[in-house]
């Protein structure tokens, strides 16, 4: 029974992203507390209490891209769009161009951070000047825990191969 209630709340977290959680079915088959930790990792993401929802998503996205350019992807692109950035907006953030100094900040910490592991004090200096300390912090939560995610699904064996569709419609 308690299966049946994962896999319906799975479901429900699919269409609220707007792409498959194949993997999350899996582990729910596979063991319920197993689920329950995986879980955790999404409360660690999911609030936005410090930053603006564009310095938020710049930074998941950026995160994700570095990651994958699939699924997770796509499911960032949508929670983006639904918490209200424009599609033109969401465009530039992938890109990583065009976008005001703030924005191209958190982008640039992303890319230095998730993307070649390395790191970029100017960057984070500008962070931490348009959004504090705790936004900071909030930031560094979403960059890493958006590339986080495509490392599970590609550990378990359900990592999706780019989607060039997407990427054509991102350049």
């Amino acid at each position: 029974m308690l299966k049946k209630i994962a896999h319906f709340f799975i479901r429900r977290a699919e269409r609220r992203i707007g792409v498959s959680l194949d993997y999350s079915h899996a582990i729910a088959d596979t063991d319920l507390g197993l689920l329950a930790r995986y879980n955790r990792v999404f409360g660690f993401l999911d609030p936005n209490r410090h930053v603006p929802a564009a310095a938020y998503h710049a930074a998941r996205l950026t995160g994700a891209l570095t990651a994958d350019c699939g699924t997770c992807v796509e499911a960032e692109i949508n929670l983006a769009t639904a918490a209200g950035l424009s599609p033109d907006l969401v465009k530039s953030i992938l890109r990583g161009d065009a976008l005001e100094p703030d924005l191209a900040a958190v982008v640039r910490l992303a890319g230095a951070v998730v993307g070649t592991r390395s790191d970029d004090p100017e960057a984070r200096e500008l962070v931490r000047a348009a959004y504090g300390e705790a936004g900071l912090i909030e930031l560094s939560y979403a960059m890493n825990g958006a590339a986080l995610l495509p490392g599970i699904k590609r550990a378990m064996g359900y990592a999706t191969a780019c989607d060039l569709q997407l990427m054509r419609r991102l350049g």
